[in-house]
């Protein structure tokens, strides 16, 4: 269904095989579970809750790039879901806004090359009100606890 190779606009990147239709659980996540004080910024981690973070599985999880306009959303249980129908070649995306949650965070370029593209990657607690509306139903859960009046 998905493979892991190089992408035009990231290093590498995960890729639909297959078409995947609307609704489909992608991949989940998955890797070792650390505190927030033993992650180090500039290795592969996902935040998970307040202070906890998967790190890196190694496998095709940990290639899974940013999008503004993403195809694939957070569902329960750290499962990847296909948010439309995914035709086969396509690069599978999701919002990285929807997990990160931490003060002071200053965020990285985005190139995701979305016409909707916000420019810079944030923490959820730093996006608009509008961006954070629209990206209510793709939110980690501990996301949806923190921040229960957004939607």
């Amino acid at each position: 269904m998905i493979e892991v190779r190089e992408s035009p606009q990231h290093g590498r990147g995960v890729f639909a095989v297959t078409p995947i239709p609307r609704g489909t659980v992608v991949l989940e996540f998955h890797g070792p579970h650390l505190a927030a004080h033993e992650v180090a910024p500039d290795s592969y981690h996902l935040q998970i809750d307040e202070f906890e973070y998967l790190g890196a599985s190694h496998e095709a999880d940990d290639y899974v790039n940013h999008s503004c306009d993403p195809n694939c959303g957070i569902g329960e249980n750290l499962r990847l879901l296909a948010l439309r129908d995914i035709v086969a070649g396509e690069e599978i995306s999701w919002d990285y806004s929807t997990a990160i949650d931490e003060a002071g965070f200053q965020g990285f370029p985005c190139r995701c090359g979305a016409r909707t593209c916000r420019g810079l990657v944030r923490s959820f607690r730093d996006l608009t009100d509008t961006d954070r509306r629209r990206l209510w139903p793709f939110l980690m859960p501990y996301l949806r606890r923190k921040y229960p009046g957004v939607r």
